[in-house]
Parts: structure tokens; sequence; C-alpha cells
């Protein structure tokens, strides 16, 4: 079992509520939650089930998502423009779970087993904004003369967004420019 949540509240940022900007929670908050599944689980994905609230302009403003694998594993993900959140994600077992502090720049994941004894932290190195690793990870690629990272394909990329567009659709969120 896996759950994540990430928000802020950057409601009253332009890009979050416009269309023509691709606003809301999903493609901002959301893809975090989503993609720490996905490193976690994989992306088998049997079923979807999610809710979103939306803006006055209608873009989405928060939203739960709930992934059920074909192994039988449960992601419970939830995003917000409104709300200021943990920013944790939990992945739990039968032995135990851990818990990643603050998901898009992690700084800390503690291990707890047993009867909920915790047997280990690990502090994660300072960091700036969380993005450093997709620097250092560019200049990787740039140095090796790759054309696409093998941290983050092409086509899993491709996947979370398709994914994405599929919950907009389903949300009825739409940008001007979507077929």
């Amino acid at each position: 079992m896996l759950s994540a949540n990430l928000g802020y509240p950057v409601s009253w940022k332009e890009r979050m509520t416009k269309p023509e900007l691709a606003g809301g929670a999903l493609l901002d908050l959301g893809v975090y939650v989503i993609n720490f599944a996905s490193m976690i689980f994989g992306t088998d994905i049997k079923k979807t089930l999610s809710l979103c609230t939306k803006t006055d302009t209608g873009m989405d403003a928060e939203e739960s998502i709930t992934f059920l694998f074909n192994d039988g594993k449960i992601a419970v993900l939830h995003s917000s423009m409104y709300a200021k959140t943990d920013r944790q994600g939990m992945v739990s077992g039968d032995q135990g779970y851990l818990i990643v502090e603050n998901i898009n720049n992690p700084q800390r994941i503690t291990v707890v087993i047993g009867d909920y004894e915790v047997v280990a932290k690990y502090d994660c190195p300072p960091q700036i904004t969380g993005y450093e690793y997709q620097v250092y990870a560019c200049i990787e690629a740039l140095k090796n003369g790759w054309l696409e990272s093998p941290y983050m394909p092409h086509a899993e990329t491709l996947r979370i967004m398709r994914l994405m567009d599929g919950l907009r659709k389903e949300w009825g969120v739409r940008y001007p420019f979507d077929e």
C-alpha cells in the first residue's frame, strides 16, 4: 500500500487557474504524487478511481486519485492548490512502513517496523529546491551524448502525461489547445 500527498496554497498564482496556461493542481503538483507511485509500484495499473474539485475557471483545484495495480497493490494520492499538506509519501508492507518526508524535495526517510519501532532515519543531502537531481541528470546526458535520460525515459514521461490527460478528460478539465 502506498499513499502520497502534495499540497500548497498557490491558487492565487495566475498560472494555476488559467486554462490557456494549462492550469490546475494535477500538472503542477499531482504529477509528483503520480511519479512517486510509479517509481515505487511500477506502471502496471489495472484500475483508476478519481475525484476532483474545480476552480471557477474550470481547472482542477484538488484531487484524490487511487490506482489499483495488477499485482493487487493500491496507491492513494492527493494533490491540492488550496491546502498546505505534510507532503509525505508512505509505503507500507506486512513488516512495517517507510515515510518519505517531502516527496518532491526529500528531506528524510524514516523506516518503521514491528511494533511501530523506528529502526532507521536517513537524512537526505541538503538541497535548494529538489530540482538539482534533474539538472545533474541533464548534465550527465549532455556529457554522454544521450538523447534521453535513463532515469526518466521519454516513454515514462509520455505514459504519465497520457495518464494525466485521461484524468483531465474524466474530470472535464480542458485547455483551449486540447483536441
